[in-house]
């Protein structure tokens, strides 16, 4: 389903409508309009961090419990940076118990901010939940990357991801809380972990593509030993966000040491997959 364009950066997610139709049915608009406000405030906290930090966004997407800041820059910035960007949503919600408790200070207990205070609490704890493509899940990733290549990070992430989504729905099903609201939500996030899935490898060689030409010279940078007859293909597997490797390769009477920039280059400039160590310094 194609998004609605509201505005130049901001896209609504068709389900966000469907969730509006069901709200009218059920005389529930002042709560989904309440809820549209803190989903609107959390993701605008992702929006301008990103902007902050001069990520290049393409737009700012709304979807039935939350959104996503759509940039080409995730996977690519430091972690510092992206961990700011996923943390500045989650971050808004406290301005807003407080604003809540402010109000509530003043004029006392009222329903509407009872309403609102349980709205927060249920955004903010659905965003956190270590699933794909929420704030908790984009964590994990981040965390997976800290030890492991993007390529594997990626793949743990959503099988980790795809348990946590299994539970929460057998959760949902022995306690009998499925609402319509539920059902569209792990519909949806089903539907992104079966896309994100199938792109995987094409996540793969658009993040290797980025890094055969980025400046990696300030990032910490990690030797490895590694056999003559190995593959270029074999080595690329290994590429890590935030951490530059270099591998030590012996020739007898000699030993050389070959950035993994040098690789990806042979890699993609001369399409020499099956390239070997020994081999890569007549393509350098």
């Amino acid at each position: 389903m194609k998004d609605l364009r509201v505005a130049g950066w901001l896209h609504i997610h068709p389900l966000f409508f469907l969730l509006a139709f069901s709200a009218i049915l059920t005389g529930a608009i002042l709560d989904f309009i309440l809820l549209f406000t803190i989903v609107l405030i959390h993701e605008m906290g992702h929006f301008c961090t990103a902007r902050y930090y001069n990520w290049r966004v393409e737009k700012l997407e709304i979807w039935l419990f939350g959104g996503a800041v759509v940039s080409e820059e995730h996977h690519t910035r430091p972690f510092k940076e992206q961990a700011a960007v996923v943390l500045a949503g989650p971050l808004q919600h406290v301005w807003i118990y407080l604003l809540l408790s402010g109000i509530q200070m003043w004029i006392g207990p009222h329903p509407f901010i009872a309403t609102a205070f349980f709205y927060n609490t249920l955004l903010l704890g659905f965003n956190l939940m270590p699933v794909w493509p929420l704030d908790g899940g984009k964590l994990i990733f981040y965390l997976f990357c800290q030890t492991s290549s993007f390529q594997k990070s990626l793949k743990r992430t959503l099988l980790f991801s795809a348990l946590v989504l299994a539970a929460a729905a057998g959760w949902l099903f022995i306690e009998q809380r499925w609402t319509l609201a539920a059902v569209l939500l792990t519909a949806f996030l089903i539907t992104e972990h079966v896309l994100e899935w199938k792109k995987r490898a094409f996540s793969h060689m658009r993040y290797l593509l980025f890094c055969a030409y980025q400046n990696r010279e300030g990032m910490k940078t990690e030797y490895k030993h590694v056999s003559p007859d190995m593959r270029i293909m074999d080595a690329v597997k290994h590429v890590r966000p935030n951490r530059r490797v270099k591998y030590i390769l012996k020739q007898a009477p000699h030993f050389y040491i070959v950035d993994e920039q040098e690789c990806l280059r042979a890699y993609f400039e001369n399409k020499q997959p099956y390239l070997k160590f020994r081999d890569i310094r007549q393509f350098a």
